[in-house]
């Protein structure tokens, strides 16, 4: 990771002008009080992965992680939250967590306009069937700056649309998943 200088950001302007840059501006300890207040969801807003063998956009499902790159959000925003809720980091009770990553989210998002959420973030009839089951125990973050699509560990099964796109840690080739878009 570089360090933003004038002149590496005029040399960027004119060579790459496209190219991603990140502001890092709150420290641990705020970032934390800030995921513990009770209007908090998660969710993660990561860049497009890389493949690192040709430097193009990882758009092939089929990529394999260990060659791809992009921030570690991507694929570990969930992990590390559970992660440090876990490890007391973040001082909330483990259901407000989960409620975070799926009710709250999923609240916020159709009440802004995205009203395909109104079925999504819950076990309840009539909405979608997504289910992440994870070891509360061993559930973690993987990625890393240099491999940020890593996988988060200890999530040993995932259901998107009642289908199976996980199982014993392992992804299917599988991809029941429907597009989420606003209405324009």
């Amino acid at each position: 990771m570089k360090c933003l200088t004038k002149e590496r950001y005029e040399e960027l302007l004119v060579k790459n002008p496209l190219t991603n840059v990140l502001f890092y501006n709150a420290t641990e300890e705020t970032t934390y009080k800030g995921l513990e207040h009770p209007s908090t969801v998660v969710g993660s807003d990561a860049f497009p992965y890389t493949d690192t063998t040709t430097g193009k956009m990882a758009e092939d499902f089929q990529t394999p992680y260990d060659v791809c790159n992009g921030h570690p959000r991507g694929a570990g925003t969930h992990g590390r939250f559970l992660r440090l809720v876990r490890e007391k980091a973040i001082d909330i009770p483990l259901m407000v967590a989960v409620s975070k990553m799926t009710y709250m989210i999923a609240k916020h998002l159709a009440i802004t306009g995205v009203d395909q959420f109104n079925k999504k973030g819950r076990i309840q009839v009539g909405c979608d069937a997504d289910i992440t089951i994870f070891d509360w125990v061993t559930v973690t973050d993987n990625s890393t700056m240099e491999k940020g699509a890593l996988p988060s560990s200890g999530i040993p099964f995932v259901l998107v649309n009642g289908v199976p796109v996980v199982e014993n840690g392992e992804p299917l080739k599988v991809f029941p998943g429907k597009a989420v878009r606003r209405k324009v």
